[in-house]
């Protein structure tokens, strides 16, 4: 599987993917053929649109850093999330 250029619109793109897949079992196969160490169960508790960021986020970690162009998180997220223990 070939590496993803990342110097596109990464929300376009992630609805691409989720509309392209087919279904989580694809996208989670997908992820799964990139990191092996994920788990599968783990992986199909998430909807098919957080897995396809996912899976971009992935494929643009594959390329070189220099020549690429960097994942953009869309906003929706915090960049760093804290916990206090209970």
């Amino acid at each position: 599987m070939a590496a993803v250029c990342c110097d596109f619109n990464p929300i376009v793109t992630s609805m691409n993917r989720v509309f392209n897949s087919g279904s989580v079992d694809s996208l989670v196969e997908s992820i799964v053929a990139i990191n092996p160490g994920a788990d599968r169960e783990w992986l199909v508790t998430f909807d098919a649109y957080d897995l396809a960021r996912y899976l971009q986020h992935l494929e643009c970690a594959l390329e070189p850093r220099e020549t690429a162009t960097p994942w953009e998180r869309l906003g929706d997220t915090p960049a760093v999330v804290s916990r206090t223990a209970a």
